[in-house]
């Protein structure tokens, strides 16, 4: 069965994250504020404009392997992506909560312990 978990951006996730995408030669998808907040829950995770890869981008079976992000998620990494040449002004984004929900293939994969500190919501039906 799917697992419901909220997500926090706070404001000390954007201050470790402000400076994403200075270095044009670093991947972002795993420096950016939504991956910060999900480096606890998926050490090697990556994220794109619609997707968390949360093992990573380049292992066999990504497409399988993905939860979507949702449109308050998806439009949080469009500003934020587009200041990146204002990296203090990142700085000034608001704190943001979302859920995502995490398929059971992804669910298979983890390790219960490792997410036992995270608060997991209620799933509407």
């Amino acid at each position: 069965m799917p697992v419901a978990f909220t997500i926090h951006v706070t404001k000390e996730i954007l201050a470790r994250a402000k400076y994403c995408g200075q270095d044009q030669q670093q991947f972002i998808g795993d420096k950016c504020a939504i991956a910060v907040a999900l480096q606890d829950l998926f050490p090697n995770v990556f994220v794109t404009g619609n997707h968390i890869h949360p093992f990573g981008f380049d292992q066999e079976g990504i497409s399988e392997m993905t939860i979507v992000l949702p449109l308050v998620a998806q439009n949080f990494i469009k500003v934020f992506d587009s200041l990146v040449a204002m990296p203090r002004v990142r700085l000034l984004l608001p704190e943001l909560a979302f859920d995502i929900i995490i398929p059971d293939r992804v669910i298979e994969q983890i390790n219960i312990d490792d997410i036992k500190h995270m608060k997991p919501v209620q799933m509407a039906y």
